[in-house]
């Protein structure tokens, strides 16, 4: 009996992780009731939903009787708590000195360090003149062309040398070296 006892105590804590993210997972509009029960070998396990407390429900001679589980992370849980508090209050206090930095910061853009620290004066960009499109039009007009000339030339068939014996009949290939000779 004390076994069976023990098996339902630790299906219980198997149990509990699953339950309790049941239970965070549903809103609470549409969950019915206070507790959740769920069954185990040897009873139930049952789910405060409102404490997040689990007991374990089981049939004593005539009567149910639920008795707590307890919970072996809780002391786990503390030092875990403690440290994220205080990492918690370590970042408040960074947020804050930041805060206090932007504050004392004039307004506009950050400073740039480097080549683009120089920026057009006034602190706006110059669109180019007509003048200047022009140029540039020009001037990408007369790289497509030449681009254009130099493919035309590339499709030209090519022209003979006249240093180059004219074509004329091919001479027969020598016949192979026999076998064995270099």
């Amino acid at each position: 009996m004390a076994l069976n006892a023990t098996r339902a105590a630790m299906l219980g804590f198997l149990a509990l992780p699953l339950l309790a993210t049941a239970s965070v997972a549903e809103p609470p509009e549409a969950t019915e009731g206070r507790f959740t029960m769920s069954p185990v070998e040897g009873g139930f396990l049952r789910l405060d939903r409102q404490t997040g407390s689990v007991a374990m429900c089981a049939k004593s001679t005539n009567d149910w009787t639920c008795k707590p589980v307890q919970d072996q992370t809780a002391g786990v849980a503390t030092t875990d708590l403690s440290h994220l508090e205080a990492e918690n209050r370590e970042l408040k206090g960074r947020v804050k000195e930041l805060e206090a930095l932007l504050e004392t910061r004039p307004a506009g853009p950050p400073p740039v360090d480097g080549p683009l620290a120089e920026g057009p004066p006034g602190g706006k960009a110059q669109l180019p003149t007509d003048e200047e499109v022009d140029q540039a039009l020009d001037y990408l007009s007369r790289v497509y062309k030449k681009v254009r000339d130099h493919i035309k030339d590339l499709d030209k068939p090519i022209q003979p040398d006249e240093h180059s014996p004219p074509p004329g009949p091919s001479t027969p290939p020598p016949p192979p070296a026999p076998k064995g000779a270099l």
